[in-house]
């Protein structure tokens, strides 16, 4: 599929290349093999051996970068106007010529494992990565992205390059343009470097491991050594992208949390959760998440407690604020406030030329709109009503997954 965005900003095309594979794509002994294989991405290919990449976006001013998630693998540039061709000609190259040598595997066994490492020096990565794996029994977002040290040393060359030709191409991606330049012409350039292009014969088949229904509530408490503070998270079951509650659930996020928008953090002080656990002093930070997913995921709020504070006081407090969310309609000027807030941040996160290409591919690729103005107005159209009702059916006890960080040495 191939979409593009007229944007006048400045002198500059982005390009965002989305494959439809991620976490949610493997089975038990390959977690994390997207992870990886998105990294051997820059190994380069017989047109463009290594560092070549590199060597031209750097000449031309470029950002870019890529990621990989339970849903998709994206790369990305954002290059000046008159480089678009040069990034097509990029991205169209690595789609279906990488280089995958036994060579470079073993060089990036290590700097995958060592990632790994890192994330597991945050608290907070370590206990949403437990906390995931116990919110799913069945459905493999369970296993999350980066895969499991383990697994990551057993990974091998013929493996990666087994699942990059089954999934890298034209008939399993999204192309993503935004820039300055009709959206016509944009799409006729993108269609001249993919078009040509083989399609996969065997893209294997969807997920087919839906999570049941859970039935009560599932803890998790993870210790760890070190001078960190304790974390309080909870977990809900939540709808996907699709399901007509994901702009009402966005909201919620949104009137619990406040957004990222601005420096200041205006809008996290007014939330909730900042009231109900900062300015009291129980908590140092709170947070609130709610993702535009495939398939049904979770509802997330934390809390990093403050030293001294008991585990027990911070998750009754989180669940009172939530109940109070789901009996209770928001008033009118706190609705206000939160619906301008809600609008201001999907402005704000779409104003560059690169995030707009962003926000474009992720709600294609879940599903959750057709565009971002179909977004907003999904946004706009959000009532009090929908927001208590979305509440109400996801803050039970029934889909509630709960787990503690503990520092070692830290019995509360």
């Amino acid at each position: 599929m191939l979409y593009a965005l007229e944007a006048r900003h400045a002198p500059v095309v982005s390009l965002w290349v989305w494959y439809h594979v991620g976490g949610r794509n493997e089975v038990p002994g390959t977690t994390g093999m997207s992870h990886f294989l998105e990294h051997m991405l820059f190994k380069g290919t017989p047109k463009h051996p290594k560092g070549d990449l590199d060597r031209l976006l750097a000449r031309y001013g470029a950002q870019w970068n890529a990621f990989t998630s339970e849903d998709v693998t994206c790369y990305f540039e954002t290059v000046p106007k008159a480089r678009y061709q040069t990034a097509l000609e990029l991205e169209s190259d690595r789609m279906r010529n990488a280089l995958i040598s036994i060579e470079e595997t073993e060089a990036e066994r290590t700097v995958i494992v060592s990632e790994r490492e890192g994330y597991e020096n945050d608290p907070s990565f370590l206990l949403g990565e437990e906390l995931q794996a116990i919110a799913f029994s069945r459905h493999t977002y369970g296993q999350g992205v980066i895969g499991s040290k383990d697994e990551i040393k057993l990974m091998t060359r013929d493996g990666l390059y087994a699942h990059y030709r089954r999934f890298y191409a034209p008939n399993n991606a999204y192309v993503v343009v935004t820039g300055d330049d009709e959206p016509e012409r944009l799409i006729e350039h993108a269609t001249e470097a993919f078009g040509p292009l083989e399609p996969s014969r065997d893209l294997g088949e969807p997920p087919k491991a839906p999570e049941p229904e859970q039935h009560g509530e599932r803890r998790i408490t993870v210790h760890r050594a070190g001078g960190t503070l304790p974390i309080v998270m909870l977990a809900f079951r939540a709808p996907r992208a699709t399901d007509p509650r994901a702009a009402a659930l966005s909201a919620l996020a949104v009137a619990l949390a406040g957004t990222s928008t601005g420096s200041d953090g205006a809008s996290g002080r007014s939330s909730r959760l900042h009231r109900a656990l900062v300015e009291t002093g129980l908590a140092a930070d709170v947070d609130a998440t709610f993702q535009l997913m495939k398939d049904p995921f979770l509802f997330l709020t934390d809390a990093t407690l403050r030293p001294g504070i008991k585990h027990a006081d911070v998750e009754r407090v989180l669940l009172e604020e939530l109940a109070k969310l789901s009996t209770d309609l928001v008033a009118e000027d706190e609705f206000a406030r939160v619906r301008r807030q809600l609008l201001a941040s999907t402005a704000f996160n779409t104003d560059t030329i690169t995030w707009r290409a962003y926000r474009c591919g992720q709600l294609l690729s879940t599903g959750a709109a057709t565009s971002i103005g179909d977004w907003y107005a999904k946004l706009a159209a959000v009532t009090r009503e929908e927001i208590r009702d979305a509440a109400a059916a996801l803050f039970v006890e029934r889909s509630r997954n709960v787990g503690w960080f503990v520092p070692e040495g830290d019995a509360s």
